[in-house]
């Protein structure tokens, strides 16, 4: 019976070796003892109050064979033989039987692997906007859908005809791969002749280039890359993974990819036109910016100014991602009310009567007025709101609606500093521009007044290079290169050392040379009012 069932499971599962090394030494350490038992090797090991429990051993008598037992001495160990090769016959059976379950169980867990994978790639595009992390998603997942050691997404510049890593797992975070279309990399293959690229053994196969292993440090055993495709059926992209575990990768692997591939291209492709757009609406806001600004040359580039200090401030508060755009879009438009108010006002080389200062306080009304007629999305809903408020001060003193304290966005209190900064460090009709220390006597005279303390704080700790390369553009001029050496220090510290702090060895002469900077081609004829 045993060697019936053990032939029929082995026709079935042994072939493969379904149920493991161990298991199968198992079942033959069980078969080898059954067939000692049969050549009475482990005889004695049958106990004597096993036998006299048969219910046949009294009724074979006494008589003794020629090897000592009597027959029926003889039958009793050869029926309980016979019940112990059917237990390790049932035993192995239920051991066959538990394997290849567990098997088909793996077999259905390998086909769901990518359902689930797949699933959870569905899931992040509900919940995630940014690209980059889209494509994060999608990579983790194809890693382990494919059981794959890295996986990299390369974005077509159609300009360059590069392929650069949008995302790249196993390389630094900083380091940027392009890699020319014509080259000879597999990945260039794949988009010159838009069809998947299977490598089963890389080194043996000629389109294989081993320069790319010398100099990334890493050993390629099998390659699979599919092109991406948009709308158009044009090629924007490839995707690739690298070295399966356990050998190349199958036919399934390939499908998997095309199919992860076109959610990655659909993504792409929608990043790319929604970065058209933003361009665009880029573009097109600085350039109204621009033309309030360039009504008059003295004041060209400040709304630029002001939007670059306004987020070189955001992310020394470490403001949230959501409110960037919003802040750009506003610091951008803050004066573009000023369209209203008369160039004979805007141009005065003096003093502003009240008469004056009151048609120019109009201009944030007006601002309000013109930005809420754009079809802003709901995301940047706040922008016309939060332009409109760049001169409301803390005390309720402010214009145009006189609002207070909490009142007033947050937003808004970042672009009131750096518009008021940018203010009284350029050149006006009727003052060159200001000495720093003297601008920031005004600034923190201003705390919890005018400014908010928390953006002056953060604006004094703001690393003085990046000030001072804000402050040098748009100017019409080049920005001068020797502003790196202003990098150690916060704009703190250069305020200090031009009131007369001792200098530290590391900041030998970089007062000197701000002010030879700060003072370079200003008109000599302008006074300051103090």
């Amino acid at each position: 019976m045993a060697k019936n069932l053990g032939s029929k499971a082995s026709k079935k599962s042994l072939a493969s070796n379904i149920y493991g090394d161990a298991i199968s030494a198992y079942i033959e350490e069980c078969r080898q003892f059954v067939a000692r038992a049969r050549r009475q090797e482990v005889v004695n090991q049958v106990k004597p109050s096993d036998l006299s429990k048969m219910p046949y051993t009294q009724e074979l008598g006494k008589r003794k064979a020629s090897n000592g037992l009597t027959d029926g001495e003889l039958q009793c160990k050869e029926e309980a033989l016979r019940q112990l090769e059917d237990n390790l016959a049932k035993r192995e059976v239920e051991l066959i039987e538990r394997e290849i379950k567990y098997y088909s169980l793996q077999q259905e867990l390998d086909q769901l692997r990518p359902l689930s994978g797949l699933y959870r790639v569905v899931r992040a595009m509900a919940t995630e906007r940014k690209l980059d992390s889209l494509l994060e998603a999608i990579t983790r997942e194809t890693k382990v859908m494919l059981k794959c050691d890295r996986c990299s997404v390369f974005v077509l510049e159609a300009r360059t005809k590069e392929l650069w890593a949008q995302i790249a797992q196993g390389l630094e975070k900083d380091k940027v791969v392009r890699v020319p279309i014509a080259g000879n990399s597999i990945v260039g293959l794949t988009a010159r002749t838009g069809k998947l690229v299977n490598i089963p053994d890389a080194y043996s196969d000629s389109r294989f280039d081993p320069e790319f292993d010398k100099i990334t440090g890493y050993f390629t055993r099998n390659i699979l890359c599919v092109p991406m495709h948009n709308r158009n059926a044009e090629i924007i992209g490839v995707f690739e993974v690298l070295n399966k575990v356990g050998g190349p990768f199958s036919q399934d692997d390939g499908e998997w990819l095309e199919a992860l591939a076109a959610v990655a291209a659909g993504l792409i492709e929608q990043a790319q036109s929604y970065s058209e757009i933003e361009h665009f609406v880029n573009k097109t806001l600085e350039t109204l910016a621009q033309t309030i600004d360039k009504r008059d040359p003295l004041t060209a580039g400040h709304s630029i100014r002001v939007t670059k200090y306004s987020l070189i401030l955001a992310e020394q508060l470490k403001l949230p991602e959501a409110d960037m755009d919003v802040l750009r879009y506003a610091a951008m438009m803050h004066d573009y009310g000023k369209i209203g108010v008369p160039e004979a006002i805007l141009w005065k080389n003096g003093r502003l009567t009240p008469e004056e200062y009151a048609l120019v306080q109009t201009h944030a009304r007006i601002t309000y007025e013109l930005l809420s007629n754009l079809p802003f999305t709901r995301r940047l809903a706040s922008v016309p709101f939060v332009a409109s408020c760049h001169h409301e001060k803390l005390d309720g003193s402010g214009y145009y609606r006189g609002l207070k304290g909490g009142e007033i966005p947050f937003l808004s209190r970042i672009i009131t500093v750096a518009d008021v900064f940018d203010a009284l460090t350029s050149v006006r009709h009727y003052r060159n521009r200001m000495n720093i220390t003297k601008v920031t006597e005004i600034i923190e005279s201003g705390r919890e007044n005018h400014f908010d303390s928390q953006v002056v704080d953060a604006f004094m700790r703001l690393p003085c290079d990046q000030v001072l390369k804000v402050m040098e553009s748009e100017r019409g001029q080049i920005v001068p290169t020797e502003l790196d050496l202003f990098n150690k220090i916060s704009w703190q510290r250069l305020v200090e050392l031009c009131d007369g702090a001792k200098a530290e060895s590391c900041e030998a002469d970089l007062q000197e040379l701000f002010e030879r900077i700060y003072n370079a081609g200003l008109p000599s004829d302008y006074q300051a009012l103090d």
